[in-house]
């Protein structure tokens, strides 16, 4: 009787730990798996957040930001399946991030800069 009761207690217990494991697989993994539209909202968003844009920045701000994600798409896309050129990939994708970081500048106020310069001092503090 022990033993049967045993081994029903291990099967259920069993068959929970699959079923949350199936549950995890089911959802999108990554900031990767979003829309090129998705990740520029959220760019402009958070840059939102810290320097407060006007309404014609952010859709300036926004244009820069759907231009760098397709950008990046094209070059996941081109490097695809290609680990010998990740680094490559890595160079190309960081160049496109500093020609954006120097658009978005650009459209910034003198205040702004400010504000979003010491926020990010901040944050490399805070990492440290």
């Amino acid at each position: 009787m022990k033993k049967i009761l045993i081994m029903l207690t291990i099967a259920l217990s069993f068959n929970a730990a699959f079923a949350q494991e199936t549950n995890k697989k089911a959802q999108p993994k990554g900031k990767g798996k979003q829309p090129v539209e998705a990740r520029a909202q959220r760019a402009v968003d958070n840059l939102d957040k810290t320097v407060t844009l006007t309404p014609e920045q952010k859709t300036k701000v926004y244009d820069l930001s759907l231009a760098r994600a397709k950008k990046h798409n094209e070059i996941r896309e081109k490097y695809k399946g290609q680990p010998e050129k990740k680094e490559e990939a890595k160079a190309e994708m960081k160049a496109n991030q500093k020609e954006y970081r120097a658009a978005v500048k650009l459209l910034l106020t003198e205040e702004q800069l400010t504000t979003l310069k010491e926020k990010h001092k901040a944050k490399q503090e805070k990492r440290a």
